[in-house]
């Protein structure tokens, strides 16, 4: 595994309408492709055959400034579904006018001035970056507009790595992984890295307009529940338990026949994998399949800790699992096709 490919994705600035940073290191990693309005990065292996979209957003939670007050001060409101208190005490990075890296920490009262209640909303949140005046951080390309989010470094924690972003820089990972061992294909394979998924789905619309697949592949991260005081039954996946292939969450029941023959697939292949319930979220999935007439689609994620948050937790081999899960999926097109059109 190249973890040198996902530091760098990960540690990378990329929230949701930003991530021409993250674009830029996956583009530099894969052969030919071509960027749309959206934003959206797209690479495509084969021109015959049944057109099929595989597919990972690149956007990042993070923030946007919406006032800087008079002392230099940053007010903040969110891109993406963050909760106010994980972010207390963290170091946060900006983004200037001039495309620069400007740190800061979000502010929190020590525990002798702590009041009732920490902050739980984005408008009693401030960033403290250091600037003196409202003026000081103009100087410094800061002002209402100004995008930022996490900074953190990816390290290795035994078999798993920490780090910021990884929903879903690993699936911007997997795609590259995938795209790089795909010679050539008796499918027309369209692999997309998209923009704004964290924001409502946005890039993703863009692309399956443009590609008008046949058959979709998503590849996410997703929550990971297997810590103390949460019961077996609401684990959603489990760290180290293989591949998580969704049967259902709020946005999109996968196609039975979908479901059944890529299990088959992936059991053929000795793909390490988890049937994952969730009826707590969505994915890219829930806009693709409902595209034109309906697209057969497939969410492949990695299970991660702590999701959304300054940092998450995963496990290396299912990182490998969900690549080997592509690949076992991809080659079996044909045979998907011909079950889902038969409806057996």
């Amino acid at each position: 595994m190249d973890l040198g490919l996902l530091k760098a994705l990960s540690d990378e600035f990329g929230p949701s309408g930003f991530e021409d940073r993250v674009r830029k290191i996956i583009s530099a990693n894969i052969n030919g492709s071509i960027i749309d309005a959206m934003g959206n990065l797209i690479g495509q292996v084969g021109e015959s055959g049944p057109r099929v979209l595989i597919s990972a957003h690149m956007d990042e939670v993070g923030f946007m400034v919406t006032h800087v007050d008079q002392r230099g001060f940053l007010r903040i409101a969110p891109l993406g579904g963050l909760d106010a208190w994980t972010m207390l005490g963290q170091e946060v990075m900006l983004r200037n006018k001039e495309g620069e890296l400007v740190r800061g920490v979000v502010g929190v009262d020590p525990p002798h001035l702590r009041r009732d209640r920490p902050p739980s909303k984005f408008e009693e949140l401030y960033v403290d970056a250091g600037f003196s005046s409202r003026e000081d951080a103009a100087r410094a390309g800061v002002m209402p507009g100004t995008p930022g989010t996490f900074s953190a470094s990816l390290v290795a924690l035994g078999n798993a790595v920490m780090g910021k972003a990884l929903d879903d820089r690993v699936g911007a990972y997997a795609l590259i992984e995938a795209m790089r061992r795909t010679r050539d294909s008796n499918a027309s394979l369209f692999f997309a890295w998209n923009t704004q998924e964290e924001v409502g789905l946005r890039g993703i619309q863009a692309v399956v307009n443009r590609v008008n697949p046949d058959l979709a592949i998503v590849v996410e991260t997703t929550t990971a529940a297997d810590v103390p005081g949460n019961p077996e039954e609401q684990w959603i996946t489990a760290l180290c338990g293989g591949a998580a292939v969704r049967a259902m969450d709020r946005s999109m029941i996968t196609n039975p026949v979908l479901l059944s023959k890529s299990l088959e697939a992936l059991e053929a292949r000795r793909v390490k994998y988890q049937v994952q319930v969730n009826p707590y979220g969505g994915t890219d999935a829930g806009a693709v399949h409902i595209h034109g007439t309906g697209v057969p689609t497939l969410v492949i994620s990695t299970p991660a800790r702590y999701i959304h948050s300054p940092r998450s937790v995963a496990c290396i081999d299912d990182i490998e699992q969900v690549v080997n899960a592509l690949m076992a999926v991809l080659s079996s097109v044909d045979t998907l096709m011909d079950s889902i059109a038969r409806r057996d």
